[in-house]
């Protein structure tokens, strides 16, 4: 009988300690792969740790600080090896009108959600590069691949991880490195709790008929994906999916659908 090991042997998931960071590090753990968690709130990290298991290991680190990031990154890759999968899924959404948003979460979330995905990828990649290959897989959203009333800037920060992701994937693929883009619809996350509080009412009517899924969910379409040899974009849930298809081709009957009424 063949034994096979994990698909991936060591990890390093950004956001790692809450929500679908969380639930992504869970099942690699599970499958037997060496995880490192990483995330700003120490707190949340030893939470997070008590979930997965003694062989985890946890860093503090905020994705905005690029000097930190790679410090931290080389830190590891030092003390425990390179990985040969890179998860990284910190971020958030403030929704409301964009004259109404409070300017530190405009600039927030283009640090957190753009710069820091790119901070991510500009540590890991020389790593990744020197080792043969690897696998960097970035967190967008259905909201990155259509403008959603109420997220401007969310979507914007979002669009730009695609954009980011696809031209990265055709300058790394000669180094053998993988690059592939996580686009979740509404998932109940204690970053979604926190949405709500803030969405105006058109926000939350347009919402009611949206499927929402929950981070296992997620993290369950993500692990599929890293098994397949192919794709780029990985939309978990099948009504995410046909939304996906409809954006491409049916460009007016979604605008329809997503105007604001």
């Amino acid at each position: 009988m063949t034994m096979t090991g994990p698909l991936h042997q060591r990890a390093f998931v950004f956001g790692g300690s809450e929500g679908i960071g969380l639930a992504v590090a869970g099942r690699l753990a599970a499958a037997g792969t060496e995880v490192v968690i990483l995330s700003r709130s120490e707190a949340k990290l030893g939470a997070a740790l008590a979930q997965l298991g003694d062989d985890a290991l946890a860093r503090a680190v905020d994705v905005t600080d690029a000097e930190a990031v790679q410090g931290v990154v080389d830190a590891l890759v030092a003390e425990v090896g390179v990985p040969d999968l890179v998860v990284t899924t910190a971020g958030y959404a403030r929704p409301g009108w964009l004259e109404e948003l409070p300017a530190e979460d405009v600039a927030g979330m283009v640090a957190t959600n753009l710069v820091g995905t790119i901070n991510v990828a500009r540590a890991v990649l020389p790593h990744l590069r020197r080792a043969g290959g690897g696998t960097i897989v970035t967190t967008s959203s259905m909201a990155g691949l259509a403008g959603v009333f109420g997220y401007t800037v969310y979507s914007a920060t979002k669009f730009g991880v695609v954009g980011f992701s696809e031209a990265l994937r055709r300058e790394v693929r000669p180094y053998g490195v993988r690059v592939l883009v996580l686009c979740p619809p509404n998932t109940l996350t204690p970053g979604f709790d926190e949405e709500n509080r803030h969405k105006p009412a058109e926000v939350l009517a347009a919402e009611e008929s949206v499927k929402t899924l929950t981070p296992d969910e997620v993290a369950e379409a993500l692990m599929a994906a890293l098994g397949r040899r192919r794709g780029f974009l990985v939309v978990p849930g099948r009504d995410s999916r046909l939304a996906a298809v409809a954006i491409r081709h049916l460009p007016a009957v979604v605008d329809r659908a997503l105007r604001r009424p």
